[in-house]
């Protein structure tokens, strides 16, 4: 049978393409680690935390949290030293996944905020996070770090070897939300085949605030929304291994996530009865091959085909009072995005004296292909239902890739490593005007558009004594603009506020990271200082006006590449050892991090995505059959003058609100009751701490009469995160 590959920490490193698939089966089975500022969660870790969204997966990670939406969107992504959205490369199984659709000019109207869909989390095996510019390894959106989900195999539930069948059964329950979570998975080896099934189904409702206040409508509205959330996930993988060193295989997967939103928050002089009806579907197919050969250029090849569809549905039924009077609407809004990708990767390595070289290098092409519609119907007294359709705030878009990259690992003797790194990615445009999307600014705005890059990393890692190192990094990294900034526009033809920009150019960020750590028998200890300068930053900026057709001036905005930022931090991670540091009883244990960020706009203002100070102490006891964890999270208070923007005027304009500083408790259990069966318990907010995370509430004004992003009395209290809650869990193999 076919092995995971030893070279699997460096394929993890060297590339986002099909590499990724072959991750050493003990790497993932380690409670997590740090790697050259690379945090790798693997599913035991996932299952010890009872991790049930992607807000609890990077709940331990200094610098990376998940940037909110409002409650009916959901998190909108991945927020890494400050960056954010589709300025974090984010892939599975090294399928990139799509990109946003914003609609900046209306997002307070609450119709869409078309995100980049998610993944179930019981069918990762492992989760790699960079910190810093990634492109190299990511591709583009890697400005300021990737997330490569890596997904699970057959083998992972079966022996080492021979005919073999295995199940899994796992529950749980997340009182925040009153989310059920059930799945089983079932795997099975019969000669050179292997098979994986894994079905999961989770429902809930929304994640609770703090204190269940006002139960008004309106946005002085209290609690959150309710909503009533169902996901459900089918995962098929299946293999067939033709010797030793040569597997085929094929992957197919179908996630759908159906979310009816009573949106109370929005009732209120414009809208009466909002809701919202939306669903997020991700299906994929592929087939992939990977083998290792003697021949003269590479010692192991993969390839691998795949098939991915992406689609989002918001409909939302409201009655509007614009017209003097209630009026019925339904408005339907999609965005779609298909994937084909074709990818070729290959592993060499060669010794020449003492000096060793592990390359890895590789091209791959995608095609994917974006539409979005909008539907209207209304019914305005003593008329018929009026029905409108169409292209809402793109047009139908081609974006085709190809990308080749090399990476070498140079072992320049026991104490000295090397690794240079060099990718091309050349992506091309090609939207497609038509009756309901046309190029109302005139000129080539819908015609092609062409953008390359060269993606580089350096990086060098020094031995100091026997127990200590230093790693010097730089990574350089791009994100190509995404369909919204290059065609967007909103409004009819004769009413509108944002136009498309032929102009725009790549954004870019350097990074430059330097690292010491330093291990003993019962302790490691790194801490790490980084620079990112990002430059051509895509922002909407008012531009002109022109007159329309009916003789009126019409402002318009559109994005140009007008802003440069940097940031700069420090992170510290700390684990001991107890029983070998302080002579405790064996199987106790401490970790500590911490992580500082500032970052600056060109202007001289803050950047205010980055995340206030946080650091966090845990304790744990485990032993084969039992175990506790505590984990205490401080985070400072968000400060006013790291919080405020400047207008065009040239006046400061602060944040009405800002989060406070808080220290949370976490303790989590387990008990293993037989060799198939561990129970798992967490008690989360143990003290009953009222806060709020920033990234959940640094869009929210006071007074603002936009619903949705306007609060007024106590309503920002609807943003406070939960109180005390639970988690138990419960997982069963035979």
């Amino acid at each position: 049978m076919f092995k995971k590959s030893t070279l699997a920490l460096a394929i993890a490193l060297a590339s986002s393409n099909s590499f990724a698939q072959v991750q050493e089966l003990e790497t993932t089975k380690v409670k997590g680690e740090t790697k050259e500022n690379q945090e790798v969660i693997s599913s035991l870790k996932i299952e010890e935390n009872m991790v049930n969204n992607l807000d609890d997966l990077v709940r331990d990670i200094p610098g990376v949290v998940i940037k909110a939406a409002d409650g009916r969107w959901g998190g909108t992504g991945f927020n890494i030293r400050g960056v954010a959205d589709d300025r974090i490369a984010v892939s599975i199984d090294g399928i990139e996944q799509g990109e946003s659709l914003q609609y900046e000019g209306g997002q307070a109207y609450g119709y869409f905020k078309g995100g980049r869909n998610g993944l179930e989390l019981e069918t990762v095996k492992q989760v790699s996070i960079t910190k810093g510019a990634d492109s190299v390894i990511s591709g583009s959106g890697a400005l300021g770090g990737s997330v490569r989900f890596v997904t699970k195999d057959a083998d992972d539930f079966l022996k080492d070897s021979g005919d073999d069948t295995a199940a899994k059964l796992s529950a749980s329950y997340d009182s925040a939300s009153e989310t059920a979570m059930g799945s089983i998975a079932a795997a099975g080896r019969f000669g050179g085949l292997e098979a994986l099934l894994i079905g999961t189904k989770r429902k809930g409702h929304e994640t609770e605030n703090h204190t269940a206040g006002a139960d008004i409508d309106g946005s002085g509205r209290e609690r959150p929304d309710p909503q009533d959330i169902d996901r459900d996930n089918i995962f098929l993988k299946m293999n067939y291994d033709f010797s030793a060193n040569n597997t085929l295989g094929f992957i197919v997967e179908d996630r759908t996530v159906e979310t009816e939103t009573d949106a109370r928050s929005y009732n209120g002089p414009w809208y009466v009865g909002r809701i919202g009806d939306d669903t997020s579907e991700r299906q994929r197919i592929g087939i992939f091959q990977k083998a290792n050969v003697d021949a003269g250029l590479f010692d192991r090849i993969e390839w691998s085909i795949d098939r991915q569809n992406v689609n989002f549905e918001a409909k939302t039924h409201q009655s509007v009072t614009f017209y003097g009077g209630l009026t019925p609407r339904v408005d339907t809004r999609t965005f779609d995005q298909e994937l084909t990708q074709f990818k070729f990767d290959f592993n060499k390595r060669i010794k020449s004296g003492n000096v060793e070289h592990d390359i890895f290098y590789g091209f791959a092409y995608s095609d994917k292909e974006v539409d979005n519609e909008e539907t209207r119907v209304q019914t305005r007294a003593g008329q018929d239902p009026a029905f409108t359709t169409r292209q809402a705030l793109v047009p139908h878009s081609e974006i085709t890739n190809y990308n080749l990259f090399v990476l070498d690992r140079i072992s320049l003797s026991d104490d000295t490593k090397l690794e240079v790194g060099l990718r091309y990615d050349d992506y091309e445009y090609d939207a497609t005007p038509s009756e309901f999307f046309q190029d109302n600014l005139g000129g080539n705005s819908l015609g092609k558009q062409d953008f390359n890059f060269f993606s580089g990393a350096l990086g060098l890692t020094q031995k100091v004594g026997d127990n200590s190192k230093i790693i010097a990094k730089i990574g350089r990294a791009f994100k190509a603009p995404t369909v919204e900034q290059l065609y967007t526009r909103s409004g009819s033809e004769d009413n509108w506020s944002t136009g498309p920009n032929p102009d725009l150019d790549v954004e870019t960020s350097t990074n430059y990271e330097l690292t010491f750590e330093t291990k003993t028998e019962g302790a490691r200890f790194a801490v790490t200082g980084f620079f990112n300068k990002f430059q051509d930053f895509i922002e909407t900026r008012p531009i002109g006006s022109r007159i329309n057709e009916l003789g009126e001036v019409d402002e318009y905005n559109i994005p140009v590449n007008v802003s440069d930022a940097d940031t700069k931090g420090l992170e510290l991670v700390a684990s001991f050892d107890l029983n070998k540091t302080l002579g405790a009883p064996e199987g106790l244990s401490a970790f500590f991090n911490s992580a500082y960020i500032d970052g600056e706009q060109d202007n001289g203002d803050p950047l205010t995505s980055v995340q206030p100070f946080s650091s966090k102490l845990g304790i744990s006891y485990a032993n084969e059959t039992w175990g506790v964890n505590s984990t205490l999270t401080y985070t400072a208070a968000k400060d006013a003058g790291d919080a405020y923007s400047t207008n065009s005027e040239g006046e400061r304009v602060e944040r009405d609100y800002l989060s406070n500083s808080a220290a949370v408790l976490d303790i989590t259990a387990f008990y293993k009751l037989t060799e198939q069966l561990t129970l798992r318990a967490g008690v989360f907010n143990v003290t009953d701490k009222e806060y709020y995370i920033w990234d959940s509430i640094r869009f929210v004004g006071r007074d603002d009469l936009r619903p949705g992003i306007g609060v007024r009395d106590n309503g920002i209290s609807r943003y406070t995160e939960p109180g005390r809650n639970f988690t138990v869990r419960a997982d069963f193999k035979f």
